[in-house]
């Protein structure tokens, strides 16, 4: 009897995965760690329009120059959701570094779909899931997708929300107002395996004292005068199998935040009135403006409560610390403006720009997002000029009682002397300075290299 030929196992593997790797329904291509493509399959072959002996070996750059692979392999972590543009198609990717022994040895492009159109059309069907039930209302959530920004700070927050969706540990997302908080809880939960079930935000600054014991944890038919008839369940409740996030917790009273403690430490919950708890299976996250240890420390908030939710601590960096992602803050903000009030507004000048990188943004992404849309409705063109509005805060002189590290930089007469103040005040530090200042130090050279011509 004549035995099968036996095929070597290297052989095997790559026929096996080379099989794999050339679906015609997406596109998979990968590069060194000098940048140079090592693999690509015939979707993309078919996509650029050329051979495999053609492009291999190629810098990736040089083939697709808007694909970010190259920093793939810089940052060491996956990114999902990215638009890809090849020649007048646009593919939806992720892109992941390969490791080999959890050394980073390459990386990898993929499509999500076969092409955009398909992913509009999947999104448009799946739009009704991850909705906000917030006020009677539902909102479509954010997702890691809407959190923008590519600087050092940025970066981090990202990574630091890719980890905390991964766990039910409870979160407390700590920053100033308008840094985008919610939008990190969002997120985390939208791609936690919560994400099916319902995410419910509750200001507990905006509840009168009075009442937000009631929608927290609801009450039962007759437990007080004007109860609602048949009781009335409580945000918690609402929340079960979800996550609940509980804003601005520093301005709970004390009263509440011993029987917020209960609920943490035994997960379940008792309705105003009722005789028997709510087991509760909720993800809570916390987010706050004030420095909750300096509260603990006055006695406005309690220690053992804030142990209890600051397991995992997410800090949202202020918009003046990270200038450069205006770049990127800008386009989406407006997106975001043109559908919400219906303009078609396509970008800002370049002066536009350099005028917002001057500005300290005290009211951080909520004002960059108020300005917008403010030189949005003042403006007639589709490129707007953020000088034709009214009132233009860059341009303020110091208020009363400012100094030079709390007040923006003028654009008026004194900018030179401001400039000079502050690099002196930093002995000729220019980081120091542009942080005086609340520019980033690209702004600060650009300023510098007008002073002295």
């Amino acid at each position: 009897m004549t035995l099968p030929v036996k095929m070597p196992e290297t052989f095997f593997n790559n026929v096996y995965l080379n099989a794999i790797a050339d679906t015609p329904f997406e596109g998979i291509l990968a590069i060194d760690l000098d940048g140079c493509i090592s693999f690509v399959n015939d979707f993309f072959l078919k996509a650029l329009d050329c051979k495999r002996q053609d492009i291999i070996g190629k810098k990736v750059v040089d083939v697709i120059p808007h694909c970010r692979l190259n920093e793939t392999i810089e940052q060491g972590y996956s990114i999902w959701g990215e638009t890809l543009k090849i020649k007048d198609k646009s593919f939806l990717v992720a892109r992941f570094p390969l490791r080999n022994k959890h050394q980073v040895v390459g990386a990898v492009v993929k499509t999500i779909f076969p092409d955009q159109m398909v992913a509009k059309e999947i999104v448009s069907k799946l739009s009704h899931q991850n909705v906000n039930v917030m006020a009677g209302a539902c909102t479509k959530l954010y997702t890691c997708m809407d959190i923008i920004g590519e600087t050092p700070q940025m970066l981090y927050v990202k990574k630091l929300a890719r980890k905390a969706s991964r766990t039910n540990s409870t979160l407390l997302i700590t920053g100033e107002s308008g840094t985008g908080k919610e939008i990190i809880a969002q997120a985390i939960h939208t791609r936690s395996v919560r994400r099916e079930s319902p995410f419910i935000s509750v200001n507990c600054g905006a509840i009168p004292e009075n009442l937000l014991e009631s929608e927290l944890f609801g009450y039962v038919d007759g437990s007080f005068t004007g109860a609602k008839k048949g009781g009335n369940p409580g945000k918690f409740e609402l929340a079960n199998g979800g996550s609940i996030l509980l804003d601005e917790i520093g301005d709970m009273p004390m009263d509440m935040q011993v029987k917020l403690l209960r609920v943490l430490q035994e997960r379940n919950v008792w309705r105003i009135g009722a005789t028997m708890p709510i087991p509760l299976d909720v993800r809570v996250m916390a987010s706050t403006n004030t420095d909750l240890r300096q509260l603990v420390e006055e006695k406005k908030f309690r220690r053992d409560l804030f142990y209890r939710i600051n397991v995992l601590e997410i800090n949202m960096p202020p918009l003046r610390q990270r200038l450069e992602d205006l770049d990127m803050l800008v386009p989406g903000l407006i997106h975001r403006i043109n559908v919400r009030i219906g303009s078609n507004a396509q970008g800002v000048t370049r002066t536009s720009l350099d005028l917002l990188k001057s500005y300290s943004w005290p009211g951080n992404v909520r004002e960059l997002e108020n300005i917008l849309e403010q030189a949005i409705c003042w403006n007639d063109e589709p490129v707007i000029d953020v000088n034709k509005i009214p009132f233009r805060p860059w341009e303020c002189t110091y208020a009363a009682g400012e100094t030079a590290q709390q007040a923006p930089l003028s654009l008026k007469e004194n900018e030179r002397e401001l400039i000079l103040q502050a690099l002196e005040q930093a002995e000729g530090n220019k980081t120091k300075a542009a942080q005086l200042l609340h520019i980033s130090r690209s702004v600060l050279y650009r300023k510098l290299a007008h002073i002295h011509r």
